[in-house]
């Protein structure tokens, strides 16, 4: 599921979620064998799909999730805010926040998307800019790296060994190199498999930032293992909590949902 730090990055000046090291710098690796074992690697990421719901997992069309996303100023939490978010696999996306003037819609659709402000009544294109930053936060996309990514043509796997994640949390981590030169760095936790963060670089119209999402209380949601709590970094510092309250799968979405309204009247 693609992470909700790339749609309040688009509606929210300062308040974009992203990631970064952690706060005593750069993960320390420990070896474990070959760290450039491609073998090792794919096994890995096997191995969180299968505790993940293996087949259930990977046969995912559609997901609804409800919670609330809190922006981070300056590493201190703000006011957080409720979301409603619906993706269709491969390539739209729709997120509602809050309700009345304070609502806000971002939604993108291949190479196209639209945004809308309840506080200036208004619909608007989204820029170049904001598609394209919205589609490497789909790139990079924990589901979109598990459930595909990473057999890409031009990925290349390479397995990095036992490594302190963040202050006192060990994995076992992967990277996955691409031919373009982007790189996204999943740590798994050695005993039940699952992921607990991703790393990768994200280029933004005010340079290039290293993102951290780091992930928390794997639950159950219909035979299928989400994180209910989903925390981005940009450059060292918290930028967002995502809580998720509740997370359907498979669910039939209108073609409707996506469409740009042809007024503000038409906003639901």
């Amino acid at each position: 599921m693609r992470h909700i730090k790339f749609v309040l990055g688009v509606l929210l000046i300062g308040l974009t979620v992203g990631a970064a090291m952690a706060r005593t710098g750069s993960p320390s690796a420990v070896q474990l064998g070959d760290e450039n074992d491609p073998a090792r690697a794919a096994a890995l990421i096997k191995d969180a799909i299968a505790a993940r719901g293996g087949a259930s997992y990977l046969k995912i069309r559609t997901v609804v999730s409800h919670g609330e996303y809190t922006p981070y100023a300056n590493g201190v939490s703000t006011v957080p805010d409720h979301f409603v978010d619906r993706i269709v696999y491969p390539d739209r996306e729709r997120t509602d926040f809050g309700s009345g003037n304070s609502k806000t819609i971002q939604t993108n659709v291949g190479n196209h998307g639209w945004v809308y402000d309840g506080m200036q009544k208004q619909i608007h294109d989204q820029t170049e800019a904001q598609v394209k930053q919205f589609q490497q936060g789909a790139r990079y996309d924990l589901d979109n790296i598990l459930r595909g990514g990473w057999q890409a043509a031009d990925a290349k796997l390479v397995y990095m060994g036992r490594r302190e994640a963040w202050r006192n949390t060990f994995a076992e981590a992967v990277r996955i190199e691409f031919a373009d030169g982007a790189t996204v760095i999943v740590d798994f936790d050695p005993r039940t498999k699952l992921p607990i963060m991703t790393e990768f670089k994200t280029i933004r119209e005010e340079g290039t930032s290293s993102d951290q999402v780091r992930y928390y209380q794997w639950l159950d949601f219909n035979g299928i293992k989400f994180p209910k709590i989903q925390d981005s970094y940009r450059d060292g510092k918290q930028t967002s909590r995502t809580y998720f309250d509740d997370v359907s799968f498979n669910l039939d979405i209108p073609d409707k949902v996506f469409e740009k309204p042809g007024s503000v009247k038409e906003i639901k």
